[in-house]
């Protein structure tokens, strides 16, 4: 099984607010079967290029998937593993969530690549708040539960291990 070390970034601005991609890939399957039936929302990020650090990558992923900088590029706080199947291949994922911030919230999809732009459904800025009462599913599904702690400030030393 082919193994995907991923960066993915807890994007939050000035408000407190998480940054979000609402995503549809039908070429993805998982576990719970979730991905394959609904669109779904995750953090940005992506893939590790070889040669990258954690930190390269999440400021490159940023770049890329929203268009500016991050302003500050804080510890990773969480981890986990899961299998998805991707266009009939099992792959192993395995993401590290590093904490980010925006200085603004202006999103650009300028250096998004053909394979976003047929999967990437939408961008959202959310409040806690808004976050406990959607019912929309979002990944990791462990989102909820840890994200409060970060968005106060209290960092898990060590990396947290999560839900996918």
């Amino acid at each position: 099984m082919q193994t995907r070390k991923t960066a993915r970034a807890l994007l939050i601005d000035r408000s407190s607010r998480i940054l979000l991609m609402r995503m549809h890939d039908p070429d993805v399957g998982g576990a719970t079967g979730a991905v394959e039936r609904e669109a779904y929302w995750v953090t940005i990020g992506g893939e590790i290029d070889p040669g990258e650090d954690i930190e390269a990558a999440v400021r490159r992923e940023i770049a890329e998937e929203t268009g500016h900088e991050a302003a500050r590029i804080g510890p990773a706080v969480w981890y986990t593993e899961h299998v998805l199947t991707v266009r009939g291949e099992p792959r192993l994922l395995q993401e590290t969530f590093v904490v980010a911030f925006a200085e603004h919230e202006g999103l650009s999809d300028a250096h998004w690549t053909e394979l976003e732009r047929a999967v990437v459904k939408d961008m959202k800025w959310w409040e806690m708040d808004a976050l406990l009462k959607s019912r929309d599913t979002f990944f990791p599904t462990s989102l909820r539960t840890h994200l409060p702690e970060i968005l106060a400030g209290r960092y898990p030393d060590p990396v947290l291990r999560i839900e996918p």
